[in-house]
């Protein structure tokens, strides 16, 4: 009976981890086409009517505002009313105009990229005379762009001994490594759940204390490379890459990461205490660059991993700030 049960644990937890992987990757490669298409019969290109796009972007201008506040307003009550959840969907509700660059066409908002109004408050900020001066290599959205330093630095290698950067190749390789961390953390969840134990240290989880977050972080990263460096732009609408979304996006999921934390300290107590000194947060990383990383925390607060939700808040404010300030003197070319 004990075997049974046994099986059925593991039948269940696999078919459900494969429904949600199968969920994550086909959100990925397939349905923004799709959508794309579809939304194409709405939301048309009306070049070269420039009096059109601007009208256009004017009628959607409120609801873009509007959007923008609720997805703001999401991530701050999120963190004050103690439910980081509505702080996650907040923040990937900003940051799904990314799902936009899968489309190709001369004005920013036809098709799939009239997801973008979401960040019309950002390019009305951002310098330029008009509107399409706005939406290019000078946008706010561009703030941050410090982040692609790490593939940037894999693309210059990959183009010094391959003689080209081999874009496609790492975009779907990222894909497909979210995908597996992700069926395997949440195989192992669910299975240990199953169990009866809301507690899981074992398989995946001896070696990330998130390895679920972890495989949505490199999915998003993914997704901010193809949009850097894999769209293709007619002549006349590009549309600058959005690091900045990707900051408050990755930042926000690691805020509520941090507040589960503290929750399963109070549940569990000493248990996660121990569980937490001996599992990397996200991935092993060496002490040098896990030191240097933490270095800021431990300066301000005396220990290296936030112990209330204000300390959280600060930390993960600092970092962004850091970054930015970071990535105002770098900017290389694709």
């Amino acid at each position: 009976m004990a075997g049974g049960n046994a099986f059925f644990r593991v039948l269940a937890s696999t078919v459900l981890a494969l429904l949600f992987t199968f969920t994550l990757f086909y959100s990925t490669l397939i349905l923004p086409t799709m959508l794309n298409n579809y939304l194409r019969n709405y939301f048309g290109d009306p070049w070269p009517y420039i009096d059109e796009y601007l009208r256009i972007i004017s009628s959607l201008r409120v609801v873009g505002y509007i959007g923008f506040s609720i997805a703001l307003l999401l991530i701050v009550l999120g963190f004050v009313l103690g439910r980081s959840k509505v702080s996650l969907l907040g923040s990937f509700t900003l940051y799904l105009p990314v799902f936009s660059y899968f489309a190709s066409a001369m004005f920013f908002l036809a098709g799939i990229g009239v997801l973008r109004i979401l960040w019309i408050p950002l390019v009305d900020v951002s310098p330029g005379e008009t509107v399409f001066d706005k939406i290019g290599f000078g946008s706010i959205l561009m703030l941050g762009d410090i982040i692609y330093l790490p593939y940037d630095v894999l693309r210059f290698l990959t183009t010094l001994v391959a003689g080209y950067p081999l874009d496609n190749f790492y975009f779907i390789t990222m894909v497909f490594t979210s995908c597996i961390v992700f069926f395997v953390a949440s195989a192992t969840w669910l299975y240990h759940r199953f169990s009866g134990e809301n507690l899981v240290t074992g398989g995946i989880y001896k070696y990330s204390r998130h390895p679920q977050y972890l495989a949505f972080l490199v999915w998003s990263y993914a997704l901010l490379v193809f949009d850097k460096y894999l769209t293709r732009y007619p002549r006349g609408g590009y549309f600058s890459p959005p690091p900045l979304i990707w900051l408050v996006f990755s930042t926000t999921m690691i805020a509520v990461a941090l507040r589960e934390e503290l929750d399963m300290i109070q549940k569990h107590g000493d248990r996660y205490l121990k569980y937490r000194e001996k599992t990397p947060f996200m991935i092993p990383l060496p002490n040098l660059i896990s030191n240097t990383i933490t270095l800021p925390l431990k300066l301000a607060f005396g220990h290296k991993t936030p112990s209330s939700t204000r300390e959280i808040a600060f930390t993960l404010l600092l970092y962004f700030m850091i970054l930015i300030a970071l990535s105002i003197p770098y900017s290389p070319t694709p």
